[in-house]
């Protein structure tokens, strides 16, 4: 799947053509329809975020922010592993829908598969070419940047990964006056998006806002994905409609989580990367949804869910998340 030829014959690019073929301002509009969500934790819609550019300053960037940081989150690591053109795609149509000239992929330093399997792609994008001048054959040209991180926590906040990507101390900026769609890299306007929130971009393209709008939950559309991690039988990443499936779906569903490895019960779960407050038996059948989430008092954050069975020594693993977080 991350090889240029078979992505191109399962579809790929196909998506980058039609948007393309139409004004930009129809790619912003088709996003905001479809009301994506940013899947990099903070959950803003990226149609919106878009429109915040400032008319009439040039140049402007797009960043793509692999830095996945969070504990038990591995979503974007795979997407990057095993789909690598999906985000250069996605990028691209950011690019085009924005009009920025210049992409950079900010992969997390550990990352080092990722960051083989995207520069392999991108050098067969560009040969063939998808990337960089003329693309397609249209009048649309636009450069793509691999660029490493050192591993940072911290770096994961856009902020602070603009800072990075400027060769300076990976420390966030003060919001406001610094919200990178106003003032971000080299303090132009950029917009810094997710790397599974551009990959739905080549879909929504060819299939259309409303058919993504039209899976999930009323509040949170389209699919997700979810890192499900610990004592689980089946832990992977999982692909289900937002909004609409339960942890409990998620945790013990034989096609997805398969229930609790080796006939134990659960302790607790965490349900949005070890930032976010635990859950328990109780809180099962929530629906993977921002909002309720948040009401029960915890977050959907990165989509992470870490299984803990009844034999997890709950204070200790308190005592490593909070040290991770002291460290980093």
């Amino acid at each position: 799947a991350h090889t240029l030829d078979r992505y191109v014959a399962t579809g790929g690019y196909q998506g980058l053509t039609a948007a393309l073929a139409r004004p930009p301002a129809e790619i912003v509009d088709e996003v905001r329809t479809a009301s994506l969500l940013g899947r990099g934790g903070a959950g803003f819609p990226a149609g919106v975020k878009w429109g915040f550019c400032p008319d009439g300053v040039w140049p402007r960037y797009v960043v793509i922010n692999g830095d996945e940081s969070e504990p038990g989150t591995y979503k974007d690591r795979i997407l990057m592993e095993r789909d690598p053109h999906q985000v250069s795609e996605g990028a691209l149509i950011c690019a085009y829908a924005v009009g920025a000239t210049q992409a950079f992929i900010y992969v997390r330093g550990e990352m080092a598969l990722a960051q083989e399997r995207l520069a392999q792609a991108l050098n067969d994008a560009y040969a063939a070419g998808h990337v960089g001048r003329a693309i397609q054959g249209t009048d649309f040209s636009c450069d793509v940047v691999l660029h490493g991180g050192a591993g940072a926590y911290i770096v994961g906040e856009e902020t602070a990964l603009i800072e990075s990507l400027e060769g300076e101390r990976g420390m966030p900026r003060l919001k406001p006056p610094f919200f990178p769609a106003a003032q971000g890299l080299y303090h132009q306007p950029t917009i810094v998006n997710n790397v599974e929130t551009v990959s739905n971009l080549p879909w929504i393209v060819t299939h259309g806002g409303q058919a993504f709008a039209d899976l999930g939950a009323e509040n949170s559309r389209g699919t997700r994905l979810f890192a499900v991690s610990g004592h689980v039988a089946r832990p992977g990443v999982y692909e289900v409609e937002f909004g609409t499936t339960t942890y409990r779906e998620l945790i013990f569903d034989s096609d997805l989580g398969g229930g609790i490895r080796d006939g134990q019960t659960l302790k607790c779960f965490i349900p949005g990367g070890s930032s976010a407050p635990w859950f328990f038996e109780e809180h099962l059948d929530i629906p993977l949804e921002a909002g309720a989430v948040d009401q029960a008092g915890s977050m959907m954050g990165s989509g992470a869910v870490v299984v803990m069975d009844e034999t997890t020594d709950a204070v200790r693993a308190c005592w490593r998340v909070v040290r991770f977080f002291a460290r980093e």
